[in-house]
């Protein structure tokens, strides 16, 4: 029983499809995660008279905005301009500029770039959506516990 040697240009273009989909989630996600933090601020900016008097309602808010940040450098788009010997920029192009060209050795490699490309934006993405969530989630009990505080030993 042999098996054939697998494709890999079939290989990396399956990556490469599982890492754009996997892109367009966590855009999705930080999308929702954008809405939640806008949602929670509200609360938290009505609530202001109760916090402690050493605690300005900018500092309160801080870490949400550190939030919106790297939910923004989450949804901003990263695809460099790297490999990209076959994209032309010409003000005047010509018919020969487009001819076919099929050379197998050069698509392999352009996988595997785009590959390596995607599985990099993938990481920074997913680091970034992490850190603010668990900024978001940590500052939401944080500011819970405040509350409490203040609720229950209120300051004449």
């Amino acid at each position: 029983m042999t098996e054939d040697a697998p494709d890999p240009a079939l290989h990396f273009g399956n990556l490469i499809s599982a890492y754009a989909d996997s892109i367009r989630t966590s855009d999705f996600k930080a999308n929702l995660a954008v809405l939640f933090v806008a949602i929670m601020m509200g609360p938290i900016v009505a609530y202001r008279d109760k916090y402690p008097h050493f605690l300005p309602l900018p500092l309160v808010l801080a870490p949400f905005l550190v939030a919106f940040f790297f939910l923004l450098v989450c949804v901003y788009p990263r695809y460099p301009k790297s490999g990209r010997n076959n994209f032309l920029v010409s003000p005047n192009p010509s018919k020969k500029d487009f001819v076919f060209v099929e050379n197998s050795g050069d698509d392999l490699e352009s996988l595997k770039l785009r590959c390596s490309i995607l599985s990099r934006i993938l990481y920074w993405k997913t680091l970034c959506l992490n850190i603010s969530v668990y900024i978001c989630l940590a500052t939401i009990v944080v500011i819970f516990v405040l509350l409490g505080c203040s609720m229950f030993w209120p300051t004449s």
